[in-house]
């Protein structure tokens, strides 16, 4: 039998992730032709790997859901690293694919974590200490995610522009993340000058940067940071 190229399993792949209620089997048969098709491909390693355990959790009859959320997570990173090496039509499929697996890692955090939230009454909203480092950055991802789950219909470059500011005054604070402020004043600058291709590709970036830090940061706004790298990616797509 003949060896499916990439190129097909990327186009099985991304109808796969369109259907709803997909069987962890199927997955897992995607991901096993994704090993075999990568097997000779330079510098592939890492991303083998990462995909042979994922396909360990499809199999396992009681899968560890956050291990799954983070692998989807990196993978998408990987293929959105991955597409910035083609152009055109590829591209935007390896694009739609690392967003198709944010999705699927958003949803399955979600369903992990309803327990947590079914005591929380919508009407309860806690109280925020402004004077608190934490609770200005609390306060900072509910604004932002707020307004990138409205769509960008729903707002304007000056006020994202003004929200990227408040982001950039935040990370100047502590040094673990002052590092994030070149991204955010790329993001601010594009905004301000009412570049949208700009603005998407430095949506795109901060989207990575995120989940990047979600993955390796085992603090209080892990979630929040997961929840913002999709919403990033979502708010997006129409800019492009």
């Amino acid at each position: 039998m003949a060896q499916a190229n990439p190129q097909s399993i990327l186009h099985s792949t991304l109808q796969t992730m369109s259907q709803q209620n997909v069987a962890p089997a199927t997955g897992a048969d995607l991901i096993k032709s994704w090993i075999t098709a990568l097997k000779n491909v330079d510098d592939a390693q890492p991303l083998s790997e990462q995909l042979g355990e994922l396909y360990d959790e499809l199999i396992n009859p009681q899968p560890d859901a956050a291990r799954v959320t983070q692998l989807l997570n990196s993978l998408a990173n990987h293929t959105q690293t991955i597409a910035r090496k083609f152009t055109g039509t590829k591209a935007e499929e390896m694009i739609q694919l690392a967003d198709s697996l944010r999705s699927f890692a958003t949803d399955l955090g979600g369903i992990q974590n309803s327990d947590e939230e079914d005591g929380n009454q919508p009407g309860n909203m806690p109280l925020y200490d402004l004077q608190n480092p934490g609770d200005r950055v609390q306060m900072l991802f509910n604004g932002t995610l707020e307004m990138l789950g409205n769509g960008a219909v729903a707002t304007t470059p000056q006020s994202g522009a003004s929200l990227v500011e408040d982001w950039i005054t935040a990370v100047r604070f502590d040094q673990n993340t002052q590092w994030i402020e070149i991204p955010l004043t790329q993001l601010r600058d594009a905004l301000q000058a009412n570049d949208m291709r700009a603005t998407e590709r430095a949506m795109r970036d901060l989207a990575g940067l995120a989940q990047d830090y979600a993955n390796n940061y085992e603090g209080q706004f892990s979630k929040d940071l997961t929840y913002l790298a999709t919403a990033l990616i979502s708010f997006a797509q129409p800019l492009s």
